[in-house]
């Protein structure tokens, strides 16, 4: 039920109006983005501090979080978070440095594919910042039968590289979101777009 509940709330709440606006900022060197608001729910990612995000609600000492760059909706302990945006941003991982590795083996892995089978699959690889990112991939990849199988590899990789919960989004030629893929509990998460 909670798992439903979390994709109806990941993929509606774009067409949604926020009843806030306000922009807050982590003020920690890293905190998490958690899927409910408490410690032992699943972290989506981490953040790390000067993080932007949107403010939509408060409860109890945590809030409702927006990120801008992915879309998703979480929650954060209210203790890692100001509305003063920190004039020296410590980041605890080098996340560009992940990612230039981490790109160069998704499209070194699609150089192999097409010359083994032929298939063209990955264009392309874009940083959001911090441990999420987003693959563009060829239109007639996500008909093909192995694209989700593909998909969990490539989220492996990136995981791996990050040492860390991450978020990777997979959005055809046109830059349209298919699906994503992110940390759980037990495994990673396959969330399909609802278009």
């Amino acid at each position: 039920m909670k798992i439903y509940f979390f994709i109806i709330t990941l993929f509606t709440f774009s067409f949604n109006t926020l009843k806030s606006s306000e922009t807050l900022y982590a003020t920690k060197s890293i905190s998490n983005f958690y899927m409910n608001p408490s410690i032992d729910a699943p972290v989506i990612y981490p953040i790390d501090s000067g993080k932007e995000m949107i403010l939509i609600s408060k409860k109890e000492g945590w809030l409702n979080l927006l990120d801008k760059q992915t879309g998703l909706v979480g929650w954060s302990s209210d203790e890692n978070f100001s509305g003063d945006k920190p004039t020296k941003s410590i980041q605890s991982k080098d996340y560009e440095e992940s990612f230039k590795i981490f790109k160069e083996r998704v499209l070194e892995m699609s150089k192999s594919i097409k010359e083994a089978i032929s298939i063209d699959t990955f264009v392309d690889v874009e940083h959001l910042g911090g441990a999420a990112a987003v693959v563009i991939a060829e239109d007639d990849w996500f008909k093909g039968r192995r694209h989700a199988n593909q998909a969990f590899q490539v989220y492996e990789m990136w995981k791996n590289q990050n040492q860390s919960p991450s978020f990777l989004s997979f959005k055809n030629l046109k830059k349209e979101e298919q699906f994503i893929i992110l940390s759980g509990p037990h495994r990673p998460r396959y969330l399909k777009s609802s278009k």
